[in-house]
């Protein structure tokens, strides 16, 4: 009896099958198992060079020229350049060539970020926040808008006078000694600023540094005037 309930057992543990999923061989290979939609935007590049406000170089040697600024002007293409290049030199950046659109790692709109300092002026069909952008840096006014450019390209030049007669023949004369030079400012932390009455520090005031500017958006030391 004993040798009949082995046997038994044993039988009815091996009629158990162990249920293993067999793997479809013929099973189609979808989109999104196998691909992986890789948007316009260029992403993990770097800039480069500063070509001018609105073109620079990226560390693909391709050139990204931002979408809704224009050419800069004479007057103002200098103070555009060296904004462009605190902002966006050998920092990582996303260019979209279908837009044209540059954006910093933060999400941070260059365009909008040029046009509301001053240091580009909208071409072509702004969006709505282009305008906005511009317009907020027109009433300050500050960048291009403010002096000696007042928002032109180029300073207008009149017609000289006719030059005055000689003046008739002098003794030698002292040169007037050079006004000295205005002392550069310098704030170490944005306390220091505080403590003296100058923050916040708009981006080309004197003391304003990058490194005041965690957020890159042309204003050092604003945390306590939001």
């Amino acid at each position: 009896m004993l040798v009949l309930l082995t046997a038994g057992c044993a039988a009815q543990v091996q009629s158990r099958p162990v249920a293993v999923e067999k793997p479809v061989e013929d099973a189609p290979v979808t989109a999104s198992s196998s691909t992986v939609a890789i948007p316009p935007a260029q992403l993990g590049i770097s800039v480069a060079s500063i070509v001018d406000g609105r073109s620079v170089m990226l560390s693909d040697g391709s050139k990204a020229e931002v979408s809704g600024l224009a050419q800069p002007g004479p007057c103002w293409a200098e103070a555009a350049a060296n904004f462009a290049k605190a902002m966006l030199l050998n920092q990582q950046v996303r260019y979209d060539r279908t837009t044209g659109a540059l954006t910093l790692t933060d999400g941070t709109d260059y365009a909008l970020l040029a046009l509301g300092n001053g240091a580009g002026r909208t071409a072509g069909a702004p969006t709505p926040g282009q305008k906005e952008a511009e317009g907020a840096a027109q009433r300050v006014p500050m960048g291009l808008w403010g002096t000696p450019c007042g928002g032109k390209d180029a300073l207008e030049t009149s017609t000289p006078p006719p030059a005055p007669p000689p003046p008739p023949a002098a003794t030698t004369t002292t040169k007037p000694p050079a006004p000295p030079k205005p002392k550069p400012v310098f704030y170490a932390t944005c306390d220091d600023a505080r403590r003296a009455g100058a923050a916040p520090l708009y981006w080309g005031q004197p003391g304003y540094r990058v490194e005041l500017d965690p957020n890159r958006n042309g204003i050092a030391c604003e945390s306590r005037y939001r």
